[in-house]
């Protein structure tokens, strides 16, 4: 119970710090959505967009992390973060480079030749992202999850005071990816400080001591880098398709209603960051029966806090979209209820599962495939049935990949789909959740206005899930608490 515990504060510790990170991000999307309506909105995105390329430059460096340092010495680890540290650098510095040189290509790809000078600040930006890349698995991994805590809370500050410097100057958009780039070079420098704090632990590290290791390091990075980007390619590439086949103001629109459910992703990534480690020395010592009860514990844990987040949001999207984004946003509802349907397997992170059991190039075999999928259904279905066909896209090929993905899991582990995916408790989850939002939506009838229907909706529904959740014994506190307590206690939780 202590082992679980451990885990469920650790998990907190991380989710807390980047879920002020994913607010403010998403205060950020509102505030500049409001402000400059759809048009320059999406023109706005269409330079925010390469930051998913930015994840593509860490070279799945990073991940490999979690699987080396259980695996090595003292003096090992030293020189394994060494070569980390300096193959990052060097990643982060080509970055800078890349953008300076091919704004102009990025930019004409997405038929807007004025976000030129904004695409090479944020290449500045993502350069030093890149470098401090490895501060979540190092800082994870030596159970400094206050650190990560720290990092993510001074990056949503920053995101929260970029929203009001808009607001209340009314700033180009040049000036804030010029913020975004001089921010960029201070959390890089705090994560080195971070980082000199705990040297005792980590031992004498210099990025040059290391050199003779690195191709198995990269040997075991490629496979999770390639998969990496497919996944990713597959993630934006309905955007991408939106943004060059509709323009800046359609885009707008489209991203507005592409949004994921704030705080849903940081918290399953931030989960199975912590678990990951524990995944790989299951998998090392040959307990699969203690990998498979341990993701089927975190299925669980996850669906009661995600499931619910989902069914809310479905039924209220139209209400929620035009008052936060305002009515110029209306369409938007569609796309958004369409993603909305890939909530439902968020509660797993199947990739990260089969890397802990030595599967990567699994991984992206079934990575390619769903992206050729995708690619072919987001051109067929934008020229047939217009700005929403792109949506559809990703959300059939995302449900190929994951079935793929779990067949693969099942004949690794040995295990029936019964053993890794809790079936009675999700169903019960979902029946907890629809009399839930049922009874939010009949007290919503009673009162006028669209605000004061999203103000008496959320409350409503939130409190009907936790009782009619806990009479049903789907709900515990003591596992909320644990959780998001770990927050204050990263380190020994």
């Amino acid at each position: 119970m202590s082992d679980e515990h451990g885990v469920l504060g650790r998990a907190g510790a991380v989710t807390m710090g980047r879920s002020l990170y994913v607010a403010s991000l998403f205060v950020l999307n509102i505030g500049l959505a409001r402000a400059m309506g759809p048009e320059s909105f999406g023109a706005f995105q269409q330079v925010f967009i390469f930051n998913a390329l930015f994840l593509i430059l860490t070279l799945g460096i990073p991940e490999t992390v979690y699987y080396f340092i259980p695996r090595l010495s003292g003096v090992e680890r030293s020189r394994f973060l060494g070569q980390t540290f300096g193959l990052l650098l060097a990643s982060g510095l080509f970055t800078a480079v890349l953008f300076a040189a091919a704004a102009p290509l990025f930019a004409g790809l997405q038929q807007n030749r004025e976000i030129v000078q904004q695409l090479r600040m944020f290449g500045i930006f993502g350069g030093f992202f890149v470098a401090a890349s490895f501060a979540d698995p190092v800082f994870i991994t030596y159970k400094r999850t206050s650190y990560v805590f720290l990092l993510n809370t001074f990056h949503g500050i920053f995101l929260f005071g970029l929203t009001a410097w808009y607001y209340a100057a009314g700033v180009s958009s040049l000036k804030l990816f010029t913020a975004m780039a001089v921010f960029g070079a201070l959390k890089y420098l705090l994560t080195l400080i971070l980082l000199f704090s705990i040297r005792r632990e980590i031992g004498p590290v210099s990025i040059f001591s290391g050199k003779n290791t690195i191709p198995a390091q990269l040997t075991f990075a490629i496979p999770i880098i390639l998969t990496t980007t497919v996944d990713i390619v597959s993630r934006w590439l309905d955007k991408f398709v939106v943004s060059s086949f509709f323009g800046a103001e359609t885009f707008g629109v489209f991203f507005v209603g592409a949004i994921e459910i704030p705080f849903i992703a940081v918290l399953v990534a931030s989960v199975y960051s912590v678990i990951s480690p524990l995944l790989n020395s299951f998998h090392h010592k040959g307990e699969m029966d203690k990998l498979i009860r341990l993701v089927n514990t975190t299925f669980k844990l996850l669906a009661k806090i995600v499931w619910p987040l989902f069914i809310y949001c479905f039924v209220f999207a139209g209400l929620l979209i035009t008052v936060v984004f305002r009515e110029n946003f209306a369409g938007a509802v569609l796309p958004f209820r369409i993603y909305l349907m890939l909530v439902p397997l968020r509660i797993a992170s199947y990739g990260i599962i089969l890397i802990a059991l030595g599967k990567p190039q699994t991984v992206f075999r079934a990575a390619v495939l769903a992206l050729l999928l995708n690619l072919v259904l987001n051109i067929v279905l934008a020229m047939t049935i217009g700005y929403v066909g792109p949506a559809l896209a990703t959300v059939i090929s995302t449900y190929f990949h994951v079935f793929i993905l779990i067949v693969v899991i099942l004949r690794q582990t040995g295990a029936s789909l019964s053993d890794l995916v809790p079936f009675r408790q999700l169903i019960a989850i979902a029946i907890t959740g629809g009399f839930a939002v049922l009874i939010a939506f009949t007290l919503s009838m009673a009162v006028q206005g669209d605000i004061a229907k999203l103000a008496l909706s959320a409350p409503a529904f939130a409190l009907s899930y936790l009782i009619l959740g806990r009479q049903a014994g789907i709900l515990r506190l003591s596992d909320f608490l644990i959780f998001f307590g770990g927050s204050a206690g990263g380190k020994e939780a």
